[in-house]
């Protein structure tokens, strides 16, 4: 069943095939007919909407505005259509997240357990990533929820919470920096550094620490992921820079320390969770938002 009045269906699949014709082989319409629906659309809007080419169509200004009401109707109505259908066997849908490696350890996956035991019939889609692919997911409209760290305010996407997570040095357990209330510039000199790779750090608040004259000391080592980046400095080859909530469980397991950096050396990082802007959210949703916002504030 379409939620859409006729001429706007029709309208769409014109501008997807650039073409009347094929659209109206496409619904299996006449295409006198489509073109009447047309006209009788453009007649109720009161602008052109489209222009007529030698090969085809495309839409004018005023026709892509309504066309971009028209998909986003659609994404709406798939969602009405699933929570109305759905009541009698359980709400289902998909869940599509983008987030930083750190949140897919544990946090993450706590949500989806306890999302679970409400709405069952809701499964996930998770990528993970830099910032830069992380944010282009939710931009490009491919994730539903984006997780990540230091992420721009001029982002378009609704940021709906955000929380700050302090940056430390993360060592083998036994290491002499483990034993300190702080770390500070000096202390970080005196020994081998592991430092994230180059995509991680272009989009990552911890490249102010690496730039400039005040760089830290000798870099031994560079790691893309922090699941790397903690594997080498378990086996002693260096410190590393790390938020707290990226060491936590390895802390708590007593495989790694963490110390906080002495005040001014770098401000704490910002994890934020988003999601598109203008977006009618369905109840599963609303809720997982609200189960991930509770695991962060746990941590």
């Amino acid at each position: 069943m379409a939620l859409l009045k006729t001429s706007l269906i029709q309208f769409d699949a014109a501008i997807r095939h650039g073409s009347i014709r094929k659209a109206a082989e496409s619904l299996n319409v006449a295409s006198s007919a489509m073109n009447r629906q047309l006209l009788q659309l453009e007649q109720e809007i009161g602008a052109e909407l489209f222009e007529r080419l030698p090969r085809g169509i495309r839409p004018t200004a005023a026709g892509g505005v309504l066309l971009s009401y028209i998909r986003r109707w659609n994404r709406e109505a798939v969602l009405v259509k699933q929570e109305i259908g759905s009541l009698s066997g359980g709400v289902r849908g998909t869940i599509r997240i983008a987030a930083a490696e750190t949140f897919t350890e544990d946090l993450l996956p706590n949500a989806m357990m306890r999302l679970q035991a409400t709405f069952p019939h809701v499964n996930y889609t998770l990528i993970s990533g830099d910032n830069q692919r992380i944010t282009n997911e939710l931009l490009a409209k491919e994730a539903d929820l984006v997780l990540a760290y230091d992420v721009s305010d001029h982002v378009r996407a609704e940021r709906v919470h955000s929380v700050t997570d302090p940056i430390g040095i993360i060592t083998a357990p036994d290491h002499p920096l483990s034993r300190k209330d702080v770390v500070t510039r000096a202390d970080i000199a005196e020994w081998a550094l592991i430092a994230p790779g180059d995509d991680w750090l272009r989009h990552s608040g911890l490249k102010h620490i690496f730039e400039g004259e005040q760089a830290p000391g000798r870099i031994v080592a560079r790691a893309e992921r922090p699941g790397i980046l903690k594997a080498l400095v378990r086996s002693g080859l260096g410190i590393a820079f790390l938020s707290l909530l990226g060491v936590e469980k390895e802390v708590s397991e007593g495989k790694l320390a963490w110390t906080p950096l002495a005040p001014g050396i770098m401000e704490p990082a910002r994890i934020s969770l988003l999601v598109p802007r203008g977006r009618v959210q369905p109840v599963y949703m609303m809720e997982f938002i609200e189960m991930v916002k509770g695991e962060l504030g746990e941590y």
